[in-house]
């Protein structure tokens, strides 16, 4: 009987949870496409190229789909937390009016076993999510950080690298960078004295990420220079070109684009950022870490939330719903939202692993006294 019960509760919350996060994301989608529909008609006039107004619209449809489409991945990760709760509150509410949960109580069942499914169904949905940032985010990011602008190309445009130093303080600017491709074009390393004076130049015409060692560039036609300094008269002695085809550095593709968009971190696999994590150089290294701890620190985070709300509905007392509702999203807002960023922020004294727990661990006693609480 209670795995026919667990089940039944289980089908009625997940078919409730892609109710509420089908609406969600359709009524985002749609608004951003009112929004910005000037940007996507300009897209789709250069996609139809004057073949009609059927051919417009079928394009300017073509050219949302493709701009949202890859959006749903990254909603599902936002906001795949407060959908849950939001979920089980319409589950729980609707069990609630029928007079379920007296029957349950009546064959002996505690309503605090009844809370187990929609727990479970919190979890599987947040290890969903998980699997959804390590395997889908990271293949569509270059999509997803387009502007409304670029609706038309398939990621991101590319985009200059100013003066940007790495770990041994090398500077490495160039003309364009194409995130998708992670192609450096013309490319031009400055590499520095402890006086900050150039003592060798290294450029190239194009440069393509070393995959396999993951520590540098493979350049086209690269040249190097050497700038010898005379320590008493100052004067500079320049070499010939030598030819070079491999330029060791710590700036990796993943950490241009990072400097140019902050929130690529939050679209990066476990995988990507211990890449990132071995070779990180000047870049935000306890910032890296916290991001890898918070992918699980959140399931947690998220259950702990689920279980504080679950008697504002689970019980068998005389409530009102309306008022249930707004603590519920009250409570579950300030828990998820509230968490996440003080997950990601920097808390002196404490290593990136303790701090991201830090939320959980607070509420951790909070949970468990709410579920014992319920009266059953």
């Amino acid at each position: 009987m209670m795995s026919f019960l667990f089940r039944h509760i289980m089908k009625r919350m997940l078919l409730n949870f892609v109710i509420l996060f089908v609406l969600f994301y359709v009524l985002g989608a749609v608004i951003d496409i009112i929004v910005n529909l000037d940007e996507f008609d300009k897209a789709a006039r250069l996609q139809a190229d004057g073949e009609g107004v059927i051919a417009r619209v079928v394009a300017l449809l073509s050219v949302a789909f493709k701009f949202e489409g890859p959006r749903f991945f990254q909603v599902y990760a936002y906001l795949h937390g407060v959908i849950a709760i939001g979920a089980m509150a319409f589950t729980a509410s609707t069990m609630w009016k029928s007079r379920e949960f007296v029957a349950m109580m009546a064959a002996g069942i505690s309503l605090r076993l009844v809370a187990a499914p929609f727990i479970l169904v919190s979890v599987l949905v947040s290890l969903l999510a998980l699997a959804n940032q390590e395997y889908i985010l990271p293949e569509v990011a270059p999509a997803l950080l387009r502007e409304h602008h670029e609706s038309s190309k398939e990621s991101a445009s590319s985009f200059a690298i100013p003066f940007t130093p790495d770990k041994n303080g090398t500077l490495l600017i160039a003309p364009s960078f194409h995130p998708s491709k992670g192609e450096l074009s013309k490319p031009t390393f400055l590499i520095r004295d402890n006086r900050g004076r150039m003592i060798r130049q290294v450029k190239a015409t194009n440069a393509l990420w070393d995959e396999q060692s993951n520590s540098g560039w493979l350049l086209q036609d690269g040249k190097a220079i050497d700038i010898q300094f005379d320590e008493d008269t100052e004067y500079a002695e320049i070499s010939s070109p030598e030819s070079i085809e491999f330029y060791e550095t710590d700036l990796s593709p993943h950490i241009l684009t990072l400097h140019r968009y902050g929130q690529f971190v939050s679209m990066l696999s476990m995988s990507q950022l211990n890449s990132m994590l071995d070779s990180a150089g000047t870049f935000d290294k306890p910032l890296l870490k916290r991001h890898w701890y918070a992918r699980f620190a959140t399931i947690i985070l998220n259950a702990m939330a689920m279980i504080i709300v679950i008697p504002l509905f689970v019980t068998r007392d005389e409530i009102t719903l309306s008022k249930q509702a707004v603590y519920c999203g009250g409570i579950s807002i300030l828990i998820l939202f509230g968490g996440v960023v003080f997950m990601l922020m920097p808390v002196g004294g404490l290593p990136s692993m303790v701090s991201v727990f830090l939320p959980a661990i607070v509420l951790l006693p909070v949970a468990l006294i709410r579920l014992v609480a319920i009266r059953t």
